[in-house]
């Protein structure tokens, strides 16, 4: 998972990093539009083009027969059930397709997550840093130390919860930039990356111990050591607000449906029937 991460890392900070001044609107958009093209590739080459088309058009006339003859009852009713059979053949062959495409999607949104659930401290906004322990460390008899980059400050003494065996601060960002937050306990260093400013970056607001699904829905930075004293670190960073037309819409929606809108496009553009 390892070496998949870092290289899926590496095609998405080269695809958005270069948008990084600009509005979230223009990465999401490039994004979703390279999207597009890899999914309309994936399905041109697993889908029976001819067995869709053949089975869409089935659809559609067993629709126009529904119109035609609404009137009849046991007309409608026949129709009913050869629209239902002709709607599962389309699902059918639409099937292949979907799944192959299914592996892809679900990687590249958990990318997109990185860059656009979230967004930087602003200079001066406060966040929550939180440090679990493993229970082999009571948070009551560990000492932990936290040293922040220049960029941020602690605005606060730590907090130790005894129910969940961890510490938590309120760090406050001072300046514009990215740096990593170094935690220690008993000898051992554990890093944080932090992020400041108005910048679209990628942030990673949980650095927790490996497991299969942490390693694949938190893949910006390694996993922490196994066998070491701290299981977890949190940033509480504030959620990224996409307006559209003064309301706001979650990066994921505005992503399906750019993707949808491309995805048709160049579909009709290549030949490719996708719908």
């Amino acid at each position: 998972m390892g070496m998949l991460n870092q290289f899926l890392n590496a095609c998405t900070d080269w695809l958005l990093a270069p948008w990084s001044e600009a509005s979230p609107w223009i990465g999401l958009t490039v994004a979703s539009l390279l999207a597009a093209g890899v999914l309309v590739v994936l399905f041109h080459l697993s889908a029976d083009q001819q067995a869709l088309r053949r089975t869409r058009n089935r659809f559609i006339a067993r629709l126009l027969e529904l119109l035609l003859f609404q009137h009849d009852f046991r007309v409608n009713l026949s129709a009913c059930g050869r629209i239902l059979g002709a709607n599962l053949s389309y699902l059918g062959a639409m099937l292949r397709p979907m799944l192959l495409g299914a592996v892809p999607l679900m990687l590249l949104f958990i990318q997109l997550a990185c860059w656009f659930e979230w967004r930087p401290l602003r200079i001066g906004e406060t966040a929550v840093l939180e440090v679990e322990l493993d229970k082999s460390h009571p948070v009551s008899q560990t000492v932990v130390d936290v040293s922040l980059p220049a960029i941020a400050r602690l605005d606060s003494p730590g907090v130790r919860t005894l129910a969940t065996n961890e510490q938590a601060w309120r760090v406050r960002g001072t300046g514009g930039g990215s740096g990593p937050i170094e935690v220690r306990v008993d000898g051992q260093t554990e890093l944080k990356q932090l992020s400041v400013g108005n910048r679209l970056a990628r942030l990673s607001p949980l650095r927790a111990q490996s497991s299969f699904w942490s390693d694949l829905l938190h893949p910006s930075e390694p996993p922490l050591a196994h066998a070491g004293p701290v299981s977890r670190i949190e940033i509480t960073y504030p959620e990224r607000q996409l307006l559209i037309w003064g309301d706001e819409i979650h990066w994921s929606i505005a992503a399906v449906v750019l993707m949808m809108m491309f995805g048709l496009m160049l579909g009709r553009v290549f030949g490719v029937q996708v719908a």
